[in-house]
């Protein structure tokens, strides 16, 4: 099973990067991921323990097939109007390793949340909705293009979860970026939590999604780590 993408993609790299940099680091499922610096965030308390728990749970480049390569593309800290206010809960851990295709557009990345107790985790996946997914997206692409476009939502989708943990969800949002090319960008979130740990595998794709088999057999290596992971409580 591969997680290689199709071609045709590297047309956009010169006009899209910045915003597909900004895009390919797009993961909903934390408040955290709209920077740490906004009071609504989580605490960030993060400990040796989790920290080292968390990396070693994360997408790893030896999970992908030929073809990939660590994403050197650092986001800025973006935020979101709609984002609740997490700020009574406290994260001990949060790693986010992203790679990219060989066409330069394509992302897979994962993001570790370790949380104090279970129950933050639980209270912060219960706030992880479509809907707030969707609207954040909306306004983080929006913003990456400064007023040079418009994007829109073309559809947000709740696919069947994998049942691999605790709990899991998959969604699939596709925009349309309307800007000096027009171009259609398909992102999956597939999110597996166990106690005070989740893990959320994201791709981002231009025109399609990336083969169901190839994000199921990634999806499958996470969970298997995140089952059998020490410290995640119940």
């Amino acid at each position: 099973m591969s997680t290689a993408p199709g071609s045709g993609a590297s047309v956009l790299r010169v006009r899209l990067l910045p915003l597909i940099a900004a895009f390919g680091t797009f993961v909903v499922l934390t408040a955290a991921a709209w920077g740490a610096a906004d009071p609504r965030s989580p605490q960030q308390r993060h400990t040796v323990a989790d920290m080292k728990l968390a990396n070693a749970l994360a997408l790893r480049k030896a999970d992908l097939v030929a073809g990939w390569k660590v994403d050197p593309r650092k986001a800025g800290s973006s935020r979101c109007a709609a984002e609740p206010n997490e700020s009574k809960l406290v994260q001990t851990a949060r790693v986010d390793p992203s790679f990219l295709w060989k066409d330069g557009v394509t992302t897979l990345g994962s993001e570790v949340d370790v949380y104090k107790t279970a129950a933050m985790a639980r209270e912060d996946w219960d706030l992880s909705t479509l809907k707030l997914t969707s609207t954040c997206l909306i306004e983080v692409v929006d913003a990456g293009l400064a007023g040079h476009g418009r994007v829109t939502l073309d559809s947000a989708t709740v696919l069947p979860a994998p049942g691999l943990a605790q709990r899991s969800l998959h969604y699939r949002l596709v925009i349309t970026v309307h800007a000096a090319q027009t171009v259609k960008l398909v992102t999956d979130l597939i999110a597996l939590a166990h106690g005070r740990v989740t893990v959320v595998l994201q791709a981002l794709s231009v025109g399609s999604p990336l083969s169901a088999a190839g994000l199921s057999a990634v999806a499958a290596k996470l969970a298997g780590r995140l089952g059998g992971g020490s410290g995640i409580g119940a």
